[in-house]
């Protein structure tokens, strides 16, 4: 929370001009990522895509289907959707112009702060992480795998955003953060449901269990 109200503050106060911190990161991204249509070009474009929408709601509706839509579907599906509104609310309040068209490697309507990418991935893959460690049912392999490749997911999209061009390093940054954030508070609604005894059996259950009680 302290990164991005700090860096919220920055900003807002520097929105016409990019800071020191997102120049030298931009052109560092620049002289690695060598000539378009390269590896880099294709690699990112692929990695990218693990914070895109689709990629997302793919990943929840699996979460939904597994968890017959019971709590922990609840949580991350009110997780997504306040990530996705804070996200387009911020964009609309600063509306901060993305790097120079002529670099980018992607087109992208939107304004740039923060990035929506890395508010959807610092959500989704903590707290994907968060339901595994607490799946009575994954074995600790299953487990590990999940771990694994959720902590190297999300630098990755926040870096292929650099690389593609159409962020700054501030952008991600404030992203990831703001998506953190999030992935706590539905930790903590997690943490309720159970206290609560709320949605403990999966929607999809009761709905096959009324029409079965209606069939008999």
């Amino acid at each position: 929370m302290v990164t991005f109200i700090t860096l919220a503050v920055v900003i807002y106060l520097n929105r016409l001009e990019p800071l020191f911190l997102d120049r030298a990161m931009r052109d560092f991204s620049y002289q690695i990522r060598g000539e378009k249509f390269g590896f880099c070009f294709w690699f990112f474009r692929i990695i990218t895509e693990f914070g895109n929408l689709y990629i997302i709601a793919i990943i929840i509706l699996i979460v939904i289907i597994v968890t017959k839509c019971d709590y922990r579907a609840i949580s991350i599906s009110l997780g997504i959707l306040l990530a996705v509104l804070l996200n387009v609310g911020l964009k609309e309040i600063y509306m901060r112009e993305r790097p120079f068209a002529d670099f980018r490697w992607m087109n992208e309507d939107s304004t740039s702060f923060p990035s929506g990418h890395s508010t959807a991935v610092g959500f989704l893959y903590p707290f994907i992480m968060y339901l595994a460690y607490h799946s009575k049912s994954l074995s600790n392999k299953w487990k590990n795998t999940i771990y694994v490749s959720c902590s190297i997911i999300i630098p990755l999209v926040m870096f292929s955003r650099l690389i593609l061009g159409v962020h700054y390093f501030t952008d991600v940054i404030a992203g990831v953060s703001v998506g953190i954030m999030i992935s706590c508070l539905a930790m903590l609604f997690y943490k309720i449901c159970i206290k609560y005894d709320f949605m403990q059996e999966g929607l999809l259950d009761k709905i096959l269990k009324s029409k079965k009680s209606d069939e008999d």
